[in-house]
């Protein structure tokens, strides 16, 4: 027994051993009933256009990090879920590898921390997969509301070509959706917008600048 907690417990362990008894300790609170399932539970746009702008107004797409976010699945279920399935198997990959290479030092652990993280989020994706489904269908039933004729605040920038998202007040809640501006407009960050549509694409409404409305 002792040995087996050196084990998990020495510098090349560390973080892994850290970030598994992390969700262990806030499942355990969240059966308990002492948390909600929302706590440190956040929305990831996966889909949104990410732009930043730089010195001399030049902006940088960035929305390549929307796809790697897509294919590891992150953002498409929540996030503590998301976490739990990639913090097992690295843990059980950092102590089973680095116990066969003899790494016990922090700086060693650290190391082989990458790779292995990247191989435990390969794992987490095939793990992840049959629930994304499910979630998918969760929050679209959830969203099944009167959204049409109100009004949010641009969180995330939108054209008639390119996904955005808005923030509406429903009932007290503050509920996120995907949306697209008419042919040959574009919304920003901040703007006041009505949803005007429910477009076919799933999940995505069409709005307008709330004060063009006349």
């Amino acid at each position: 027994m002792n040995e087996f907690l050196s084990l998990i417990f020495n510098g090349a362990n560390a973080i892994p051993t850290a970030l598994l008894l992390f969700i262990l300790l806030y499942w355990v609170i969240v059966i308990l009933g002492l948390l909600d399932t929302e706590f440190l539970d956040f929305d990831i746009d996966v889909n949104g256009e990410a732009d930043f702008e730089m010195e001399g107004n030049v902006s940088g797409d960035v929305s390549w990090l929307n796809n790697v976010l897509v294919f590891f699945n992150l953002g498409r279920i929540p996030f503590m879920i998301w976490l739990s399935f990639v913090s097992l198997p690295l843990w059980l990959l950092s102590i089973n590898i680095n116990n066969f290479l003899g790494l016990e030092s922090f700086v060693f652990g650290l190391l082989s921390f990458i790779p292995l993280l990247f191989l435990s989020l390969l794992i987490a994706k095939v793990l992840t997969t049959p629930f994304v489904r499910f979630f998918e269908k969760l929050n679209e039933d959830s969203k099944k509301k009167e959204i049409i004729g109100k009004i949010g605040t641009v969180i995330s920038p939108a054209s008639d070509l390119n996904k955005g998202m808005a923030e509406i007040n429903y009932q007290g809640s503050f509920l996120r959706l995907y949306i697209r501006s008419p042919k040959n407009q574009s919304v920003l960050k901040g703007e006041q917008v009505l949803f005007i549509e429910k477009l076919d694409e799933p999940g995505v409404y069409l709005v307008e600048p709330h004060l063009s409305i006349s």
